[in-house]
């Protein structure tokens, strides 16, 4: 049984008023963080409601990849829609992994809906899903999921390693560096003018330090995959080193492009001379 806050007639589990409160005092800074980089609030909540009902959708999807077999992956998804109470899957957990690539989805979709550049809120969400994620983690504290290995030293709860609260502390880390780049005026004018959206640092980040988290974790049902029954990895590991190769071959390319495009402003203004 998880712990609830009662609120007059509101009974909210304390790992939803983690969420509910990162939501909201994050949705506060972003609108601050809009106003600094002169874009549009509003188009930055339109693209938010896309991308986290996509994120919801892919966190339970995963979730029930994880925990079901490709095999009976269909008849349990099925099972949840026609029977979301009794299945007792809409209530069941999610993976991040799940709901970041959903999100990531949900954004595209947004940007088309909002009718904006790709580029625009790119930094904004390189602080705003570290931040809220790092309350969703306290949340799993709470809730007692996502547990750490067997622990007795210092800060061990419950025989536990704390690693919810270890991830929470990382990401709040990295969100807070982020804010801290985006407020300043100075800082903020570079990273208009940068070749890489903080986004894709944000990704490299969050991959290497999920990868090692994984050791760390002592919940079970996370999901694996065996190569040739010599290594094998967590789900959340084999996404974390895709993801990573993935990025830094996209920041490499990008940085070549904006190379290229450096060069070619060189020579047109040289020839002009």
């Amino acid at each position: 049984m998880f712990p609830f806050i009662n609120l007059g007639f509101i009974k909210l589990p304390l790992y939803g008023l983690m969420i509910v409160t990162g939501i909201l005092s994050g949705g506060a800074i972003c609108k601050k963080l809009c106003a600094v980089q002169n874009i549009n609030f509003y188009d930055f909540i339109i693209i938010c409601a896309v991308a986290g009902g996509l994120g919801f959708a892919g966190a339970k999807l995963l979730y029930i990849l994880d925990f079901y077999t490709p095999k009976y992956f269909f008849k349990a998804l099925g099972n949840m829609l026609l029977h979301p109470k009794s299945s007792g899957l809409i209530e069941g957990g999610f993976v991040f992994y799940g709901g970041l690539l959903g999100g990531i989805a949900g954004y595209f979709l947004g940007i088309k809906i909002a009718g904006t550049n790709v580029r625009t809120f790119l930094n904004t969400f390189a602080f705003a899903i570290p931040y809220v994620h790092a309350f969703g983690r306290i949340g799993c504290f709470c809730a007692g999921c996502c547990y750490g290995i067997e622990y007795t030293g210092p800060l061990s709860v419950a025989g536990h390693f704390p690693i919810q609260i270890v991830e929470a502390a990382l990401l709040f880390v990295f969100a807070f560096v982020m804010l801290g780049s985006l407020l300043s005026h100075q800082r903020h004018a570079e990273l208009v003018s940068a070749s890489v959206p903080l986004f894709l640092y944000y990704i490299l980040y969050y991959s290497i330090l999920r990868f090692f988290l994984e050791f760390l974790r002592g919940d079970e049902i996370r999901g694996s995959v065996s190569f040739g029954g010599v290594v094998s990895l967590s789900t959340s590991q084999l996404i974390s080193l895709i993801l990573f190769m993935a990025d830094i071959i996209l920041i490499v390319l990008i940085k070549c492009r904006k190379s290229d495009k450096v060069k070619q402003e060189e020579a047109t203004e040289t020839q002009n001379d």
